[in-house]
């Protein structure tokens, strides 16, 4: 990140960045944590002020089975790339979840990792003798 997470949003609006929104830093960090397979360990989709200027999004972390409001957020954008992280109730920002947008990022990187000319399964359609051990 270069600057301040808002003159950030300026570069990447204006085409200067490739990325850097605070759904995008949310996105790669939701990807990274999932190749983890955490066992314990659920991850949700936190937004705050949704569809409005100020909306930030994070990663909340909860035990197995545990509310969205007990989590902790994981969060890069605030701090120039680094990473943060407090509860939910103490966060200046009101996070929800959002499991459809969650799903949605999944899903489409599911769809790159295993799209049209990325399956390298082959299958076996015939049996060949090996000329040094037939009879």
């Amino acid at each position: 990140m270069f600057g301040t997470p808002i003159f950030n949003n300026f570069l990447v609006y204006h085409g200067w960045r490739k990325r850097g929104y605070c759904y995008q830093w949310t996105e790669d960090l939701l990807l990274a944590l999932d190749t983890l397979k955490l066992k314990t360990l659920e991850l949700h989709w936190g937004e705050a002020y949704a569809g409005t200027y100020s909306e930030n999004n994070c990663i909340v972390v909860t035990a197995k089975g545990q509310p969205f409001e007990r989590g902790m957020i994981l969060e890069c954008w605030r701090h120039f790339g680094h990473l943060r992280w407090n509860l939910v109730p103490s966060d200046q920002d009101p996070y929800y979840e959002n499991t459809k947008w969650a799903e949605k990022v999944r899903a489409r990187a599911a769809a790159k990792a295993f799209g049209p000319g990325k399956r390298h399964v082959v299958f076996q359609t015939q049996v060949e003798s090996n000329p040094k051990t037939s009879d």
